[in-house]
């Protein structure tokens, strides 16, 4: 058998790879899809039918990622994770999507063990093209990961879970978290909105709790000049404004041919305390 980091999610007891299914002692079986990664999201923790992003959106972000747009972040992930973990470390990305970030690190980093999670069906089966990493199905809030396991997580653009982290970490271990900044996609919200409200980032040093410590924070800026409606929508279909337009931003967005706007994120880097 080949042992992993996962945890069954019925009963948590370590799994084991045995041929082409995931086995625990208790014996829950979990199949190995064709394509390689594994579905350890229960039916009874789901909260629709399939959750998650779907097969459009990511999609849409797969293209406008692999267009380099936002490789400044990336490569700033990348080197934070290099000059901060040893060759042999296990890092985890919670809520990795198609895999874009995840496979630059991996790439990047190919002494480090990566794996990536997320709750979205589609997006795990997007990412499992890349080969050197572990995928799975499964919800950020319930990792089915043994405990004291990684040295270090990331979360792009995703959900932050304290106890969870805490417990999937190996002491001294390492959170980094990308998010939005006050201006992030300013001209892109000048279209979609009448009135346009910085986005709230007072949040983000109480993303984690006193159990972890604030130890790095940086600002990233990409300047974005999109020249085709097909990036303009797929800029727009990777966030959550698509899903509230009003009809009059909808034909406002669709007229246009090209947009220079300026992508903006604040990076934090927090370390386990206890």
């Amino acid at each position: 058998m080949n042992h992993s980091l996962y945890a069954c999610p019925v009963c948590g007891e370590p799994l084991a790879l045995n041929q082409n299914s995931w086995l625990c002692t208790n014996n829950h079986s979990f199949d190995k899809h064709k394509k390689g990664y594994v579905n350890l999201l229960l039916s009874t923790n789901k909260r629709s039918k399939s959750p998650g992003d779907d097969a459009q959106m990511i999609e849409s972000r797969r293209r406008f990622l692999e267009g380099g747009h936002y490789q400044l972040l990336a490569n700033h992930l990348s080197n934070l994770i290099k000059n901060h973990l040893k060759p042999g470390s296990a890092l985890l990305d919670a809520g990795c999507g198609e895999g874009y970030y995840t496979n630059l690190l991996a790439v990047n980093n190919p002494d480090i063990h990566c794996y990536g999670l997320d709750i979205s069906k589609p997006a795990i089966a997007a990412a499992s093209k890349y080969k050197a990493i572990q995928w799975c199905v499964a919800s950020t809030t319930r990792a089915p990961y043994q405990a004291d396991q990684f040295d270090a997580i990331i979360s792009v653009f995703s959900r932050i879970d304290n106890d969870g982290f805490h417990r999937l970490l190996r002491e001294k271990g390492l959170v980094a978290i990308a998010a939005p900044d006050s201006d992030h996609l300013q001209a892109l919200r000048n279209v979609l909105y009448e009135e346009v409200r910085p986005y709230d980032v007072s949040k983000h040093h109480s993303y984690l709790d006193e159990r972890f410590e604030l130890i790095n924070e940086s600002r990233i800026e990409a300047e974005l000049k999109l020249t085709s409606q097909q990036a303009i929508q797929d800029l727009l279909g990777m966030t959550p404004h698509a899903h509230k337009l009003s009809n009059e931003a909808r034909q406002r967005i669709d007229r246009l041919s090209e947009l220079t706007d300026k992508a903006c994120f604040k990076v934090y880097l927090f370390r386990k305390q206890s």
